[in-house]
């Protein structure tokens, strides 16, 4: 268990800070928003979201956070959820170009699997907004605040969801027999999503060459 005391002190610090974290959600989502569209990029769904104080409360407690209010970097988060997987490489690059990217923090969940796995897959980028950005439009109450911005497919999401779900109700090890099927289920969502990718650049190329 973390020291008490400084969780508190934590939870207090978080409680004053909140509402700057609820506008920068909001800021965030701004910008990705007119970046997509100024892109011609075609989503699902943008999804965001600032953690409860129950909820920071609960993962300062967590033995590995010395420093919970600043080592704790998905405060806001972002979810940007699209229709095809190729879309998750275009949109990695406008954020890299649109916020500053703490690199060691950030990860790419795909990199993570083996070759003969399947699972969970997505990009997650730890940020926040440039120098530049603060400067030129005033924002300076967001300056050294991090957030998190998660991209994935609509079937990775599908994965992601059942795969919380099943977490969240059965804490144990699941038997052999039905980890299988949770993981063949995966293969198959990630075949469909390759497929979904090749369908939609042939429907693309078939409507350009009706024009």
């Amino acid at each position: 268990m973390a020291n008490r005391k400084k969780v508190n002190q934590a939870v207090k610090q978080f409680q004053k800070q909140r509402h700057n974290y609820v506008n920068l959600r909001a800021e965030v989502e701004v910008i990705l928003r007119e970046a997509l569209n100024e892109n011609d990029i075609v989503f699902h769904s943008i999804e965001s979201r600032v953690k409860s104080v129950e909820s920071f409360r609960e993962k300062a407690e967590r033995d590995k956070y010395s420093d919970p209010i600043n080592e704790i970097t998905d405060l806001t988060g972002i979810r940007i959820i699209t229709l095809f997987e190729k879309e998750i490489h275009q949109i990695s690059d406008i954020i890299k170009e649109l916020f500053e990217i703490d690199y060691a923090r950030s990860e790419d969940k795909s990199d993570l699997l083996d070759a003969d796995k399947m699972g969970y897959k997505s990009i997650h980028y730890i940020a926040e907004l440039s120098r530049d950005k603060i400067t030129t439009t005033e924002l300076e109450s967001f300056a050294g605040l991090k957030f998190e911005i998660q991209i994935r497919s609509i079937l990775q999401h599908a994965w992601a969801e059942i795969e919380h779900d099943r977490n969240y109700k059965f804490k144990g090890e699941l038997p052999k027999h039905l980890q299988r099927r949770f993981y063949a289920l995966a293969g198959m969502l990630e075949i469909a999503d390759r497929e979904f990718n090749i369908l939609s650049e042939e429907v693309e190329k078939f409507r350009q060459g009706e024009e």
